[in-house]
């Protein structure tokens, strides 16, 4: 099925909440996943394939440990989800360190929106790598594979962002259109987005809008 961007959005961000998380992280989930859709990824289902994983666990187990040279979590994979909103928070320390390195990370391109977001913030060029897979994200946010035999993995044991100095010809960026949104997907993802919904009760049936008990007889 098609779906814009703002569909997209709306039902990630939802059901990235119905999944257990933040409203906060799940609105940066939505964003996430707009972002990859416009860019020509697949958005939706990178998203629902994290979901699946994130689903019942504890933030406790999902959180990066940024106190130690590379991010960690000690429950296993991070949620990339979590990691690239910390990503974007601790931006400042690309240009202080040049270098920020993650550990175990699952789906990896779901890091690739809070790598370019950093990128605009710092004003600078940044490479996300993990092994056998190259992304360079320009100051305007846009980004380029330089080298992508692992780009689809779906849990990698490191990624690094880092500042280089030489930009790639950002100019040969090739034009990107929003991919088909597969049912089975949406349809995971609106169930996720379902235990958002509040039970509808009697009071609200008879206070609500619509018919009430009368039916409109």
């Amino acid at each position: 099925m098609n779906a814009s961007l703002n569909e997209i959005e709306n039902l990630c961000k939802k059901a990235a909440r119905g999944a257990g998380l933040s409203w906060g992280l799940a609105e940066e989930a939505g964003k996430a996943a707009r972002w990859l859709s416009g860019n020509g990824l697949d958005g939706p289902q990178l998203l629902a394939a994290q979901l699946r994983l994130d689903d019942g666990c504890a933030y406790s187990q999902l959180i990066p440990d940024i106190g130690t040279a590379r991010w960690a979590s000690e429950h296993g994979a991070m949620c990339p989800l979590i990691a690239g909103v910390t990503l974007s928070d601790h931006a400042y320390l690309l240009r202080e360190k040049g270098e920020i390195l993650l550990g175990n990370v699952s789906q990896p391109q779901l890091l690739m929106p809070f790598a370019s977001a950093s990128a605009r913030q710092s004003g600078v060029m940044l490479q996300l790598a993990w092994e056998g897979c190259v992304l360079e994200f320009s100051p305007n946010g846009e980004w380029l594979l330089m080298g992508g035999e692992s780009f689809a993995s779906q849990q990698v044991e490191s990624v690094s962002c880092r500042c280089i100095a030489t930009a790639s010809d950002f100019e040969q960026t090739p034009k990107r259109s929003i991919p088909t949104l597969a049912t089975s997907v949406h349809d995971y993802l609106d169930s996720l987005a379902a235990r958002t919904y509040v039970p509808a009760s009697e009071a609200s049936r008879l206070t609500g809008a619509g018919a009430g008990a009368s039916d409109n007889i």
